[in-house]
């Protein structure tokens, strides 16, 4: 291991108060011999200001002049913003050194650092420095042959890439623990495909080509939900403010610790849950309540506003109680915060069973109240807000920045959702949602040009919730929907197809040189990527497009799991966490916001544009923070690949039997026989339990056989009539995520 340290100052942007013909950015470009060139005023200083992409720890600060293109400084001293207020944070005096490293006494949580030269006409600066924690590097030698090196799904795509391996190359799959070759293939475009390869084995492999080969690797009927779902619960719940790995009162923060207002956890632990019910309900409960009265002052009022939840109520669904819980608690009004809750009330029926009734009476009385109110308390935003205003029935014409804070449609699926809540609870006025989300479901069709990354990749991690919405809107309301609405869907998976032809299957942000936005930790957008790509699947009628969705967004999964140009998983604690991982991110941001280095699943960093199409040897620079947005995108990721993959028939087999199977990620451990009961209905409204067994020790199949007897079906001691004419049905999932099947007699 070597000691390491990242150069934040190169994820910035430089301005000055200095005049001068050269940019100020050219103190950022790690290159030596570029200088920026300033001109001070009547007051002889000149002041250099690096805005980064978000708060930080700050432990060192360092600049380097050029001394005979410019002036020597009387003195020097680094500020940092806060409160409005410039602070100091190191001063000194010039001593003659053309380099000036200054440690920082107090680590400086900081988003905008400012370096202030004073006695000075004209000044040559080449570099500016700013430093976080010093870290161990690993320097382990990248694999000829890059993969996901967890492990693959059963059924899906399965690709790697080999860089600089010519077309035709043969490669095989060999079984490490025989030493068979059990597939072979070519590579096509630096890329090898074995998605046909689908072993029924416990067996590790590695992919080999020309004498290399990866790291080993796992195929599992559901490998990716395996080696994510508790791991993803576990984050969220110690990334909770307040009650989670730290009691700290965290600035920029409310539900989560470094949440900001564009958090859309709720959304997408609801949407988790919704996809694939049994297997969060049949989770270990770890997630107690803990009342508001057993903590000090300080936090009252911060939740409690609802009634806690039943205590055997699954840890998926108490996180979701949390979330609400704070937003009422704290009377959240941004438009984003409120919009969350439509989620809440839309899927309460799903959660009943363990929500007392005052959860749904008190959050929707709330929402409904602020649901059109345009303004916002300053404790309910943050200074990234660019809402223009906050009534969600109004028309959104404003897109967000790389930031990831206002993403197009993100007011679509509340608004259709209140609508259906309002129609439910007898509301006159329940048309008035309906129409706002139509009208903006109108314009979006009509003004976001997807060739424009800032539709697209340039949302970040909060691009899932664009193509979500629209394909909500087509699925719920196929006959209601705006008019070309699918036309638009299938525009964004061409467009999305044609930027990842390369030879990392990965989405680039523009068709030309830019592979992904400069500067930034872009973490989020490749996770949440999937979410984004398997939506727009559910509407894409082209056989050959809906399969290449298929591809890339299983790349983009991959990506996080080390198929990229650094050949590692986006977490550093990866190879101790997460099963298979061999090598991790380089490092862990420690301290920030959130406060996550503790929290285990963290997604740390991923490659910058500058490591693409395959430049590994740049090694580790820019931006490393974990982020609960970034997970929160994964999460959403792992709700659209479960519903995607969810499949649920019922057949007549012969004339004594009939036949229901579901396909769904639920065999997670090959050596326990999974069961999942569903409900089986009649035209009449009855209703029988029926118990799906798993088939075999590595499908993807869970099924029930019933017997027709007469005029009813049978399965062991249950019973349910079934005439002439008469039409059985079943679902798995639940509300907007649910999967059905049906049979008439």
């Amino acid at each position: 291991m070597a000691v390491a340290r990242n150069n934040l100052a190169t994820t910035g942007t430089a301005t000055s108060n200095g005049t001068g013909d050269s940019s100020p950015q050219l103190v950022l470009d790690g290159q030596a011999d570029t200088a920026w060139i300033g001109t001070a005023g009547e007051d002889r200083s000149v002041w250099l200001k690096i805005e980064l992409p978000g708060h930080t720890e700050v432990k060192e600060v360092s600049f380097t002049l050029d001394l005979e293109a410019g002036d020597a400084p009387e003195s020097y001293a680094f500020q940092k913003w806060m409160n409005g207020i410039w602070w100091k944070i190191a001063e000194g005096d010039f001593t003659g050194e053309a380099e000036i490293t200054a440690e920082i006494k107090k680590d400086a949580l900081v988003d905008q650092v400012r370096l202030e030269l004073f006695g000075v006409e004209r000044v040559a600066v080449t570099e500016v420095g700013i430093f976080g924690e010093e870290y161990e590097a690993d320097l382990t030698e990248l694999r000829a042959v890059i993969l996901n090196q967890s492990g693959f799904n059963r059924g899906a795509p399965k690709r790697f890439t080999a860089p600089n391996v010519a077309d035709g190359t043969r490669f095989v799959i060999r079984n490490v623990r025989t030493g068979a070759e059990e597939f072979a293939g070519r590579v096509e475009g630096e890329v090898g495909d074995f998605s046909r390869f689908d072993p029924a084995s416990g067996d590790e492999f590695v992919a080999v080509v020309g004498g290399q080969e990866s790291f080993p690797f796992r195929i599992g009927p559901w490998w990716m939900e395996r080696v994510s779902y508790r791991n993803s619960l576990d984050f969220m719940a110690g990334a909770r403010h307040y009650v989670g790995t730290t009691k700290s009162i965290c600035t920029f923060s409310w539900e989560w610790r470094d949440g900001d207002f564009f958090n859309w956890a709720l959304q997408t632990l609801i949407a988790q849950y919704l996809s694939n019910p049994a297997a969060y309900e049949r989770m270990e409960r770890t997630i107690e309540y803990v009342p508001n009265g057993q903590y000090p002052n300080e936090y009252a009022g911060l939740w409690g506003a609802l009634e806690p939840p039943a205590e055997d109520a699954p840890d998926i669904v108490k996180l979701i109680h949390w979330d609400a819980d704070v937003k009422l608690s704290q009377r959240l009004e941004h438009e984003h915060q409120k919009a969350e809750l439509a989620h809440f009330l839309y899927a309460y029926p799903a959660m009943a069973k363990w929500l007392p009734q005052q959860n749904f009476d008190a959050v929707y009385a709330y929402t409904k109240a602020v649901w059109n109110k345009p303004t916002v308390r300053e404790d309910s935003t943050t200074k990234y807000d660019l809402s223009e205003e906050h009534n969600l029935l109004a028309l959104k014409t404003r897109l967000g920045t790389n930031k990831g804070e206002l993403p197009p449609g993100a007011s679509v699926m509340p608004n259709l959702m209140m609508y259906e809540v309002a129609k439910a609870q007898g509301e006159s006025d329940a048309d008035k949602y309906f129409a706002a989300a139509h009208r903006q479901m109108t314009w979006m069709i009509e003004h976001l040009d997807w060739e424009d990354p800032m539709s697209t990749k340039g949302q970040r991690m909060s691009e899932h919730l664009t193509m979500r919405a629209f394909a909500f809107f087509y699925q719920q309301y196929p006959d209601r929907h705006p008019a070309g609405l699918q036309e638009k869907i299938e525009e964004w998976a061409r467009v999305a197809v044609r930027r990842s032809d390369n030879l990392w299957d990965f989405r680039r942000f523009t068709d030309d040189a830019e592979w992904a936005p400069l500067g930034w930790n872009e973490t989020g957008n490749i996770l949440g990527f999937p979410a984004a790509a398997l939506a727009a699947k559910s509407a894409v009628k082209s056989a050959d497009l809906r399969q290449r969705l298929d591809e890339i967004a299983w790349a983009h999964f991959d990506n996080g799991f080390g198929r990229n140009p650094l050949g590692r998983h986006s977490s550093f604690d990866g190879p101790r966490e997460i099963e298979g991982v061999d090598l991790g991110w380089f490092n862990a941001h420690k301290g920030g916001i959130g406060l996550l280095e503790p929290v285990p699943f963290v997604f740390d960093g991923s490659p910058k544009a500058e490591h693409f199409p395959n430049h590994p040897e740049l090694g580790n620079f820019g931006w490393t923070e974990g982020w609960v947005q970034f997970n929160i995108a994964f999460n959403a990721a792992l709700a659209f690949a479960a519903h995607d993959a969810t499949d649920l028939t019922i057949e007549r087999i012969g004339e004594n039997e009939v036949e229901i199977r579901l396909r769904a990620p639920l065999n997670f451990d090959e050596q326990v026989t999974d069961t999942v009961t569903l409900t089986l209905r009649n035209s009449q409204g009855q209703s029988m339990p029926v118990v799906l067994t798993e088939e075999s020790q590595y499908s993807r199949y869970l099924s029930a056989r019933l017997n027709v007897a007469g005029r009813a079906l049978t399965a062991g001691n249950e019973g349910l009539a079934w005439r002439l004419g008469d039409v059985i049905s079943t679902e798995y999932g639940r509300s907007y995520l649910k999967k059905t099947a049906s049979l008439r007699r």
